[in-house]
This record gives C-alpha cells, structure tokens and sequence, in this order.
C-alpha cells in the first residue's frame, strides 16, 4: 500500500522537501510520503532548428524546411523565432515548447503497479491461477494521496480507502477500517491492533521485557537478534513470563538460553550473580491485559511445549556425559571437514601440530595447547550439538570441565569458535585466544592451499570471517610477529593435502589478509592517509602495525609533520633512477654539513619508540636544509657520490620504518 501526504496547496510557494518512510508488520507493507505536489509543475524546453536562411525565402515566406521544423514539434510556423543560440554561428530557428504537468494523482495509478511487481523478494510465489509473483498473497490494496484515493489495480486487486487489522479485532469489527488520510494511518492501524512500525514494536517489547524481569528481581539475558527476529513476525507484541522447573537449572546455562532461544523464541532471565532464574519471557502477537485469564493461557501454553523441550535437551546432556569426550575423537575420522582437506580428525591433528608450534611465539603451554586441540571437535559428535549446532565447542568445553579437565583446556575449547562475528568478542582466554587462531588458520590457508578462495559475494565457508578472526585476535591480544609467516607454518602442516603451488597460495594469502588488515585499521578509527602511509611500509606484524598508525595520528597534527614529509619528497626525487649502495662509509663525506647529518642519522637509527622516531626525524628539517644547500649529491666524485646516495638511502630506510609518505594525500 501507499500514503501520500501532498504539499501545501494553500502555500503553494512553500519549499517541497519530500521525505518517506517504510512501515512493514507480517501482513502489511506499507510505504508513506510527505509534502508531495497535487501536479507536476509545467516544464518549458527549448528546441533548435535549421539555420533562419533554411527556413525562410528571400521573400521572408516559411520554406519547406521550415514548416517541416514547426510541425515536429506541433506548433504553428508563428511561433518559430529567430535568434542565435550560444555555440552556433548564425541565427536559427528556435521555438519554445511547453509541457502541461500532469496530476500526481495519475502519475501514481500508472507508476505504482510496475513498482510493486518490481519490489526484490527472495523467495517469490504464486496463487491460485495468478502469474503475478510476490511474497505474499494480495488482499487489500490501501492508497491515498491526502484524502482521495489512487485507483489501480495490483494482481486483480483494486485499491480503496480502507485495510484490515489484527484478525483478533475483525472478530468483534467484521467491518474493513477506514483511513482517513496518511496522518491517520498509524493511529488507525493500533487502533485495530496493528503496531505497523518495526522499530516501535521493538522498542515496546524492550520495555517490557525489562519491566517483567525486574519484578521478579531479574534481568533478561538480552538477545538482539531475537529480539529484532520477534519484532518482524508479530503484529501487536505482548511479552508474558511463564516459568519451568528448577529441576531444569542443573543443565549448563548455555543449554537453557540456547534451547529457550531455538523452539520457543524465548529469553531467560538472570540474577545478580548471572545465574539463571526458572522463568522466561515470551511474546504474543495480540493485546493482553496483565494478570488475565488470556495471559495465563499464553503462558501455560509455552510452558507446556517447553517442558517437553527441556526434558529433551536434558537426556541428550545426560547421555553425553556417559561417555568422556576424548572416547569421541576416533568418530570425527567419519565426519569430513572438506573433500580435500579430510576429516575432523585430520583437522585435529593439523590443529596439534599448528598449536605446538606456535605456543611458545606467544608465551604459552605447548602441553595445554596441544591438549585442547586434540579435543577442539569432539563435541561434534554429542547428541546436544547434533540437537543445537550453534552449541558446538560450548559443549565440549563443558563436558571437559565436568571431566575434571585443566581450566586452560576447557575454557580454550569452550570458547575457540570466537570470534563468531564483527561484534563477538575474542576468547577470554590466552589459550582460548591461541586455539581460535590455529583453527582459523587451518581453515584459511588449507582452503586456499586446494583452490577454495572467497570471490564476489561468494564465501560458502565464511572465510572471510575466519581471516578477520585471525587478525582481530593477533590486534587485541597484542602478538606480535609475522602473520604472513604464521600462514607458511599452517601451510608446511596442511602439507600434500594442498593440489595448488605453495608460490600461488601464498600470493593469494598475502593479498586476503592484506585486505583484513586494512578493515581492521579502518575499524580502529584511523584516517585514511595513515592507513595508506602505514600499510605502505609493512603490515604482517599487526603490533608494530599499530604502533605506526598510532604514532602518524598522533604526529599529524603537530606543526614539524609538514616539514617531514617535505624532506621525504625532496630525498625521493634525488634517489629516483639511482641504485645507492648498502654499504655506507662516513669517512668518505668531506663538507660539514652532510658529517653532522651521518651523525644524527647513526643516533636515530636505533630508536625503537615510533612516536619518538617522528619527532627525531622532524627535528632534521634544519640538518637537511643545510645538506641540500651547501652539497652536490651527485658530484663527479664517483666514491664521494655514492657516499652521500648512500646517506640519503639509509635515511630514506630510516623513514619507511614508519611509513611511506608518498602515499600520505
């Protein structure tokens, strides 16, 4: 449906700024417009003809031509002028053509049946014998421009001035309801029990589940993504409590959330201390007052099919804790993780080996590292992932701490799957951290090591994910080193499962993480010119990475910094087409000038603070005036030349420690 408010016909000099809104319940959608115009104002154009000389005789009479040029445009010969347009070289015939505007009203009747068919569903259908493909079935057709209603047609369908509420309100008010005008349409739609906003169902269903959680001295274990799940498919949302067994609460509280979550699309509550309380929060689609007989049956009802639920998920948990979780590892040989790469147990076995490896470069266990690895996929096999995938690594690392496992261990593998998402935090973890990044890894650079690389929006593994995962853990945690040699050691692990040259591996890698990098430095707030200088220069190491960035936003603003990238200019122009040489003898300078500048340069050289190396390098402005001025780099003197391009090279180097300041615009 469509509502249109039009301008102001009674100030029609007022400014027109059209402004819309989207309003969508399950059963409707509707679109809603401001400040239209009732017509389309008259629009005036211009045409040119023939030069005059064509279009008229030496007697001044209209030729051929002429008559020709005035009947196209549906104008008598009158009204054809004579004047010289900008660009020609002579006078020629000119006439003025006007356009009546047409009403709003007719323009809408014939634009918005096309545009309805065109709307974007992705799983469109058909009814009965119609071949018009949408969503949904169309019964109602709602559209107004101010008061008076737009008539067209949609699949059949004509257009009035009234629509339907909630199915509940129809059986007390058979009638359709009237709207009276776009204004209206909101108020007339809650009215006959239907909140057509998404974002104020929302917003009332977080009022209330707050306020039903507090009077029982709770708060709620808040999901978004339920909750914006449940503020699209329901009309008129009321939140009512129902309650469960305490027996229940024995289970892990992941379990409870999860299983609430999935069949009842319900939330839990909590107490203080975040344990869970027996009682969760569902919504219903219809008005309830509180403490009535409609809101005990809605809760009875949900806590009817709950209970069952929960019996459930508290068979699975009890059968899986007959057996320890390491009996398990032997079936993930039957589980493959991908057609080249092999199974979850293969997997696991790159994922020791990765771990053992690169604990030590982070300060940690290889004896809890490779422990968790090796149990990382159990929990695939458990009847409680089988029921809730999403709890895979959840359960096992609850099974494990149950078993009487090491801490480092169970909470490395209860957590190893984060981050899951851009808003998921990393595992809390040091060994948690480490385990994610070894699976991360494993699964990036062995996917890539048999050809299965991300392209367009095609990603049907979430590399991409997993890859952000990798740099995201490396830039929290603060680890140093190389990530790009990190991908050479999981590719030496994935070894002869790979079918593509280790050379084109790695070359895909370098660019993929490139681009993670280059997100996470623009998540991280930094202005572009830094991430282009910096990134420039080096960015496997994400700790010396964002020393840099930090250092380059904190020295933009300084008054030397102009000054800085001045001298990186100058001494870029004279090494261009120039191959110095590494080696550098300062004995070989003879002028005072380029002595002191050696001087300064081997004090700086081992500076290690980047902020402090800036400042260092800004300092040389005056050094470097004075080098430039009083000496020729490029002298007869082939030793002496190579001297000074040397110098130059050196503090060139000395720079692109920190970044490329040619990339700095």
């Amino acid at each position: 449906m469509g509502i249109a408010i039009p301008h102001d016909e009674k100030n029609p000099e007022a400014p027109c700024t059209t402004h819309s809104a989207h309003l969508y319940s399950p059963r409707k959608l509707a679109w809603w417009g401001l400040n239209y115009l009732v017509q389309q104002p008259d629009q005036t154009e211009t045409q040119v003809g023939p030069p005059q000389k064509m279009c008229l005789d030496a007697d001044g009479k209209p030729t051929q031509t002429g008559l020709k040029f005035a009947e196209k445009w549906g104008v008598d010969f009158a009204a054809v002028r004579f004047e010289q347009p900008a660009g020609k070289k002579e006078p020629c015939a000119v006439v003025t053509i006007t356009k009546r505007g047409r009403p709003t009203k007719e323009l809408l009747a014939e634009t918005l049946p096309g545009l309805v068919a065109s709307l974007h569903v992705p799983k469109a259908m058909r009814w009965g014998k119609s071949d018009f493909e949408f969503v949904r079935p169309i019964r109602n057709v709602l559209c107004l421009l101010g008061s008076d209603v737009v008539e067209f047609s949609v699949d059949g369908v004509r257009t009035t001035g009234t629509t339907w509420g909630h199915r509940l309100h129809h059986r007390a008010n058979p009638a359709p309801v009237a709207v009276a005008s776009p204004e209206a349409y909101e108020a007339s739609m809650e009215a006959a029990g239907v909140v057509v906003h998404f974002l104020e169902r929302r917003a009332r269903m977080e009022v209330q589940l707050h306020a039903l959680a507090s009077e029982i001295g709770g708060t709620v274990v808040m999901d978004e993504e339920l909750l914006d799940t449940l503020a699209e498919i329901v009309e008129f949302p009321t939140i009512v409590r129902g309650a469960f067994p305490k027996e229940f609460l024995e289970l892990p509280k992941e379990v409870l959330i999860t299983s609430l979550k999935e069949h009842q699309k319900s939330f839990c509550v909590e107490d203080a201390q975040g344990g869970l309380l027996p009682f969760f929060l569902s919504a219903a689609n219809r008005p309830i007052e509180p403490g009535s007989e409609a809101e005990k049956l809605v809760a009875g009802g949900n806590e009817w099919v709950l209970k069952a639920r929960l019996y459930d998920a508290r068979f699975f948990f009890a059968e899986d804790c007959k057996t320890r979780l390491e009996a398990r590892l032997e079936k993930l040989q039957a589980l493959t993780f991908q057609r080249e790469l092999g199974s979850y147990f293969q997997k696991g076995e790159r994922m020791v080996e990765l771990a053992s490896e690169l604990a030590p470069l982070f300060g940690l266990s290889p004896g809890h590292a490779r422990e968790a690895a090796r149990l990382a996929k159990c929990d695939l096999r458990t009847l409680m992932v089988g029921e809730f995938p999403e709890l895979q690594g959840v359960m096992g690392g609850e099974y494990l701490r149950r078993e009487g496992e090491p801490e480092a261990v169970w909470k490395a593998v209860k957590e190893h799957y984060r981050p899951a998402g851009a808003e998921d935090g990393l595992p809390s973890t040091a060994e948690g951290c480490l385990l994610s990044l070894v699976d991360k890894l494993d699964t990036v650079v062995g996917c890539f090591a048999v050809g299965i690389i991300p392209s367009g929006s095609k990603d049907p593994l979430a590399l991409r994910r997993a890859g952000m995962g990798v740099v995201r853990i490396l830039w929290e945690r603060g680890w140093g080193g190389d990530l790009l040699g990190l991908c050479r050691q999981a590719q030496m692990v994935v070894g002869t499962k790979a079918t593509k040259p280790d050379a084109e591996t790695m070359q895909a890698l370098e660019a993929f993480f490139r681009d993670r990098v280059a997100y996470q430095l623009e998540q991280a707030g930094y202005a572009g010119p830094v991430r282009r200088a910096a990134l420039a220069t080096g960015w496997s190491d994400l700790v010396d990475l964002k020393a840099r960035c930090e250092a380059l936003s904190g020295f933009a603003e300084d008054a030397r910094f102009a000054s800085l990238a001045q001298s990186v200019k100058r001494i870029a122009n004279i090494l261009k087409d120039e191959a110095p040489s590494e080696a550098f003898n300062p004995d070989l300078l003879q002028q005072d000038e380029e002595k002191a500048l050696a001087a300064r340069l081997a004090a700086l050289e081992g500076t290690t603070d980047m902020r402090q190396l800036l400042g260092a390098l800004a300092e040389l402005a005056a050094p470097l005036e004075a080098f430039f001025t009083a000496v020729m780099v490029k002298c007869e003197d082939a030793a002496l030349r190579s001297a000074r391009l040397s110098l130059l090279h050196r503090l060139r180097t000395l720079f692109l420690r920190v970044a490329d300041f040619s990339q700095w615009q």
